[in-house]
């Protein structure tokens, strides 16, 4: 466990580009599609639609194999047959190209403006041809679902409005103030089938799954690698942030880095800014299925900080690896998320180092599912979660705060067993990083942890510092 944070020479962890590119096959998404039929029977659910745009896509690509590119589209899905796609001009052929079984619905109103209208049939033409008939209970799915505490209650509808009103037509519910808010609606939000921390379809990962994101965390490694080796003085935003390189695989998130002042608010896209001595830098990047985030100074060591702020390395950094390592070393299958809130909450509080977001969360393709890690949270963690260390804070000036943002996957023995037999040479890099965890860093893991990023745990608090890094001694 835990003794003292060191900043060490250290040599760099390996950082390479698996060779071929993991793709899910049909059975995959086949057994998918049955799960989520399972639940609706559950939940007396006769239709599920699940509705995408191009921010929005990640339930909708977890059924269909693919997300919109443009436009909006919807998902029908029943309790048995071919689910129906709904797509606009530019996305209808996408069928042709996807591995699941999909029933196309040409929607022009779709598409975008000013594109061909011809030969459109209504929405609730579109609804009744795949099956919708009165009286039937349907769930959607968007994107977010609601706590009861949110204002207007659990079941407040997120998709577009228009999309509802059609729904409620067929199904014959008056369009009412209630928007979906009313429980006795046959009009619900079904969101949580898919998200919710407490058991949704796409917080655990298949085997497949978990190689397939596992090759885009290695894409994300080496880019973030790659731009804390190139930092130099006199360089541009622009310049450090061409090093993220994602080889045509979707993009999660926009590409994020900025210096100076604006490096505390990190969201903030690279412009031509020079990088300056003693300034301070925030990089993050994220494509489908992993994201890594850095923020450290841009110094040699603590003499090129601002004098008033010349500490930061003992008062803000080192705590904050501390904090990291505590995580890595705590989260495994069983524990409840409130008990990674309140080891963070201990080891660094919420009224010194201003965190105001969560101790990290569920990420798949879309960067945020869900998150177990919630003040008073009972979600257990069980294997096939894929977690995400994601501890933003954001001290009072003249501080800037840290980061090293990174994923693991949550094994048990059987899972591992799999990973192992099926897949040789993802199972050989969740070994070489544990080993380097463990032996380099003085980062220990519980079995049932796995590395998802080359560069987990690996910080540079000095980035002009190329062999300088934090660890456990």
């Amino acid at each position: 466990m835990l003794t003292e944070v060191k900043l060490l020479e250290l040599k760099p962890p390996v950082s390479a580009i698996p060779v071929g590119f993991p793709q899910l096959r049909p059975e995959v998404y086949e057994a998918r599609l049955q799960r989520l039929r399972g639940k609706m029977k559950d939940l007396g659910l006769d239709k599920v639609i699940v509705y995408a745009d191009r921010e929005h896509a990640a339930n909708f690509a977890y059924l269909a194999g693919f997300g919109p590119r443009f436009e909006e589209a919807l998902l029908i899905v029943g309790l048995s047959g071919t689910p129906q796609a709904v797509l606009g001009n530019e996305n209808i052929d996408m069928i042709r190209y996807t591995v699941v079984d999909l029933e196309g619905v040409h929607f022009p109103s779709f598409s975008l403006i000013g594109q061909p209208r011809e030969d459109v049939k209504s929405l609730t033409e579109i609804l009744r041809a795949a099956g919708l008939q009165h009286g039937m209970t349907v769930g959607t799915v968007g994107w977010k679902c609601f706590e009861a505490d949110e204002g207007r209650g659990a079941d407040l509808i997120e998709i577009p409005h228009y999309v509802v009103e059609a729904i409620w037509e067929v199904v014959g519910e008056d369009s009412c103030d209630s928007c979906g808010a009313d429980r006795g609606s046959r009009v619900k939000n079904a969101t949580s089938l898919f998200m919710s921390p407490y058991g949704g379809l796409r917080v655990v990962l298949e085997p497949e799954q978990i190689v397939v994101f596992e090759y885009a965390a290695c894409l994300v490694a080496r880019s973030m690698l790659a731009l804390m080796d190139c930092v130099d003085l006199g360089k541009t935003e622009l310049e450090l942030a061409a090093q993220f390189q994602n080889r045509g695989v979707p993009l999660s998130v926009h590409p994020m880095l900025s210096t100076g002042e604006k490096a505390r608010f990190g969201l903030v896209s690279p412009t031509d800014r020079q990088v300056k001595l003693g300034e301070f830098l925030t990089a993050a990047y994220g494509i489908e299925g992993a994201l890594s985030c850095r923020a450290a100074y841009i110094a040699r060591d603590e003499r090129d900080i601002p004098p008033h702020a010349h500490d930061w390395l003992e008062k803000i950094a080192i705590p904050y690896f501390a904090t990291a390592v505590r995580w890595f070393q705590t989260v495994r299958i069983g524990i409840e998320g409130s008990r990674i809130w309140d080891m963070v909450e201990t080891h660094l509080p919420r009224s010194k180092f201003g965190w105001s977001l969560n101790p990290g969360h569920f990420i798949a393709a879309d960067e945020w599912v869900s998150t177990p890690f919630m003040e008073g949270s009972s979600v257990r963690l069980q294997s096939g979660n894929y977690i995400q260390y994601d501890l933003i804070i954001c001290p009072k000036p003249p501080y800037f705060g840290a980061n090293l943002e990174d994923g693991v996957v949550l094994a048990d023995e059987e899972l591992r067993a799999v990973l192992k037999a099926k897949f040789p040479s993802v199972w050989t890099r969740f070994e070489r990083r544990r080993h380097y965890l463990q032996d380099v860093l003085g980062i220990g893991l519980a079995d049932d942890v796995l590395p998802m990023s080359d560069i987990l745990g690996y910080y540079r608090p000095f980035l002009l510092n190329k062999t300088s890094a934090f660890a456990i001694r």
